[in-house]
């Protein structure tokens, strides 16, 4: 059940945060410390270590939270949550444009 529910809380914070990985993080700051699943102080631990390593930065600092709360699976769970949105809105996207793409007349090819 703690990784359903770290699962929505991080899709919470992907769907409803704009501006890319930096912009989220004050989200997913409040709504992790809501939960009481980290203290403020932990939370910007893992902001500074997802900082210390290459690639998103967002994507990072859920894991932390997830393995903090739940070990492996948590990280997982947090992760997946936090990329997935974005991964199947560009999945729709992508097989839009192709259909769009296709659409057109062959004079135009």
């Amino acid at each position: 059940m703690l990784l359903w529910r770290i699962f929505v809380l991080f899709t919470r914070v992907a769907l409803f945060s704009w501006g890319g990985g930096p912009a989220s993080l004050a989200v997913m700051q409040r709504e992790t410390t809501a939960a009481g699943w980290v203290t403020a102080s932990e939370f910007a631990d893992g902001v500074a270590l997802g900082n210390a390593l290459p690639g998103p930065i967002a994507a990072q600092v859920a894991a932390y939270v997830g393995y903090k709360l739940a070990g492996v699976p948590g990280a997982i769970a947090a992760t997946t949550g936090t990329i997935g949105p974005t991964t199947a809105l560009m999945l729709v996207l992508v097989v839009l444009f192709f259909r769009v793409n296709n659409a057109r007349p062959c004079g135009q090819c």
